[in-house]
């Protein structure tokens, strides 16, 4: 019987696009086109510059592009920046089943790798699917428990993706690719504590993992072995990260059975546990005209292991320090959603973090642990908002907008993309790189993208 690292390694090894449904092909060009403008909305964060001094201090011999610029590092170090500005802004895509971000170490690895080696389009897309049916399949497996006993899932199986990404494109062997999967079991890693304090740590989660992937595939190269039975073995990932000896179920249908289509885009850049009561609140300010003065209390139900992550500890929820508290934030994101009508990357400021009327509100607003499992697998919001005057408003949101229930169209897509370039891009610009990553696959390989993502201001 193959052990699951088999199974995963021999769809990695034969998928051809070809084999790939006409649907799964196109909805992955939309995340594409999402990911990457996510990814250049960040090339002047303060985080990003931190990572880029990092990696381009570390001398090598450079062959992978760092977004946004002409300047090359290894291919390790490229996937941890790149990586790192998909993620950074926390309004990249996720598998809300699996609470996992697929696409950071998944396209950053596909990207880069595909340049080293010299890959075409095709090779590097085919990668990019493997990659995003992988994770999410070792996501699912996980039923929830990573983040349960306080692991960030993402970073957790990212690394076992991203080596799959590589090795396909690097074109190993089933036996190399079965080893750096046991390998990348020993560095798979992510602590959601940043919870407490809002560090940034959470932001290197992905680009770390990609990192870890790079060389685990390089050492698996070179003949070091790893464990066979990684994931399902006695001292395995699931085992000993979620209590749990891990099934093959959800490995036995890839290739038939594809994930990629429930892959939801990020219409805020905030935790996407909040996002259904953001929907809640922009709907009674656009319905019902409520404005923050008129609000008695607004109560959010919202399920217990969602609670723990974005509404303790209370004081600092109320009161958020950084930006990553910010967007981990219930109490902050209702309240500014409320007060200005939007939560953008401009609403993650704190100016608004200090405004007396967000900060007045955010104290009337009281979370309450629900574990009444309304809709498993999502992140579905309850909210009753009282008026001063004793009205009440309560709203019911099954399924977070961007949701495969609850979808977005192309074009909410496409001004999403725009609003994250325009600060670098000319129109012209924006449409050009629509264009490419809508064809990618037929592209020579990476290079048209990676010079038409050069801006000036990215050698800062």
């Amino acid at each position: 019987m193959k052990t699951i690292s088999e199974r995963i390694a021999d769809f990695t090894l034969n998928l051809t696009i070809e084999q790939i449904p006409v649907n799964v092909i196109g909805y992955g060009k939309l995340l594409l086109m999402d990911t990457f403008g996510v990814a250049m909305a960040n090339l002047e964060a303060e985080h990003a510059q931190a990572i880029r001094r990092v990696v381009t201090e570390n001398g090598s011999r450079p062959v992978c592009t760092l977004w946004g610029s002409a300047d090359q590092v290894q291919v390790a170090e490229a996937v941890l920046y790149n990586a790192g500005l998909i993620h950074g802004s926390d309004y990249d895509d996720t598998h809300v089943g699996g609470i996992v971000h697929p696409s950071a170490a998944v396209v950053s690895t596909a990207i880069c790798v595909g340049e080293a080696v010299g890959a075409t389009g095709q090779e590097i897309y085919e990668a990019i699917i493997v990659g995003w049916e992988v994770i999410v399949r070792l996501a699912l497996s996980a039923k929830g428990r990573f983040h349960d006993v306080g692991y960030h899932g993402t970073g957790i199986v990212s690394s076992f993706a991203a080596a799959c990404v590589a090795g396909k494109l690097y074109k190993v062997s089933r036996d190399i690719l079965v080893n750096a999967l046991g390998i990348c079991g020993s560095q798979a890693a992510g602590l959601q504590e940043f919870l407490r304090d809002g560090s940034w740590v959470k932001k290197l989660h992905p680009g770390w993992a990609a990192h870890s992937a790079v060389y685990a595939l390089q050492l698996a190269m070179a003949g070091f072995t790893g464990a066979k039975e990684v994931f399902e073995g006695e001292f395995g990932l699931f085992k000993t990260h979620c209590g749990f000896v891990c099934g093959t179920e959800e490995f036995e249908n890839l290739g038939t059975v594809w994930h990629t289509p429930e892959i939801t885009f990020k219409m805020y850049p905030v935790c996407h546990m909040t996002h259904s009561f953001i929907d809640c609140v922009l709907e009674a300010r656009e319905k019902y005209e409520v404005e923050p003065e008129e609000v008695e209390e607004i109560e959010c139900r919202i399920e217990e292991r969602c609670y723990h992550i974005v509404c303790e500890p209370e004081a600092a929820k109320k009161n958020p320090q950084t930006d990553y508290m910010m967007r981990f934030s219930l109490p902050y994101v209702v309240s500014v959603a409320l007060a200005k009508g939007k939560v953008s990357p401009w609403e993650i400021s704190m100016c608004l973090a200090r405004d007396s009327r967000i900060g007045g509100l955010m104290n009337r607003v009281r979370c309450v642990a629900d574990d009444g499992k309304r809709n498993p697998g999502y992140f579905p919001g309850w909210l009753k908002i009282r008026l001063r005057d004793g009205r009440e408003f309560v709203f019911d949101q099954r399924w977070e907008k961007g949701t495969p229930q609850n979808p977005v169209d192309l074009d909410a897509v496409m001004e999403k993309f725009s609003n994250n370039l325009e600060h670098f891009y000319t129109e012209s610009q924006m449409k050009q790189l629509a264009e490419l990553l809508q064809s990618f696959e037929k592209m020579d390989g990476a290079q048209p993208l990676l010079k038409a993502l050069e801006i000036e201001k990215a050698g800062i």
